[in-house]
């Protein structure tokens, strides 16, 4: 079923307003305890509760997930069956590049084999950046759909430009990226 142009509106409306507001928590804001499996799936789930939207569905954190990502060498292992706040920190970045991004890509940027010292930093920076991208997408979003959407007709080929420009987009951002972390 086709959605009207208001509910497109509404919708678009709300993502924005989530993304100008929405940012991930600071390393210091990270559990400084070990966890369980269990706690790390609850927590990493709360932190990216608001991103579902984006996502898609089964963007939740599962134990096969985590388990997969340690048997990739995408993050450290769990000692004793505990993770720590590298871990989650790890696993949120692997959680959302993984949306654009392939495993290799990903490992370039936030290798196993680092130190704590090293992920902090690379967590801090990641956090400070989503937040910065947040505030882009909303507002190249909007400059995007604001003509198309304040327009009084109810054109479904003026709401199909907006969905090809907001696809086109992140396919040219997914390449550019990409090409980056290759040069890097």
């Amino acid at each position: 079923m086709c959605k009207s142009k208001k509910e497109i509106a509404g919708a678009f409306e709300e993502s924005v307003l989530l993304l100008s507001n929405y940012s991930l928590p600071s390393w210091e804001e990270l559990p400084g305890i070990d966890l369980y499996m269990d706690q790390v799936i609850e927590i990493v789930n709360g932190y990216i509760k608001t991103l579902g939207f984006l996502m898609g569905e089964g963007s939740e954190i599962t134990k096969p997930m985590i388990n997969n990502y340690v048997k990739l060498k995408m993050m450290p292992a769990p000692e004793k069956k505990k993770y720590s706040r590298t871990h989650i920190a790890y696993i949120i970045i692997i959680c959302i590049l993984k949306q654009t991004l392939n495993i290799a890509t990903i490992q370039k940027l936030i290798p196993v084999d680092i130190p704590k010292e090293k992920v902090q930093s690379i967590y801090a920076s990641f956090v400070v950046n989503q937040q910065k991208a947040f505030g882009y997408v909303a507002e190249m979003a909007s400059k995007i759909a604001g003509p198309i959407l304040s327009n009084e007709a109810n054109d479904p080929a003026r709401m199909n430009d907006l969905m090809i420009q907001a696809a086109s987009s992140a396919n040219i951002l997914k390449c550019l990226a990409e090409k980056l972390i290759d040069m890097n």
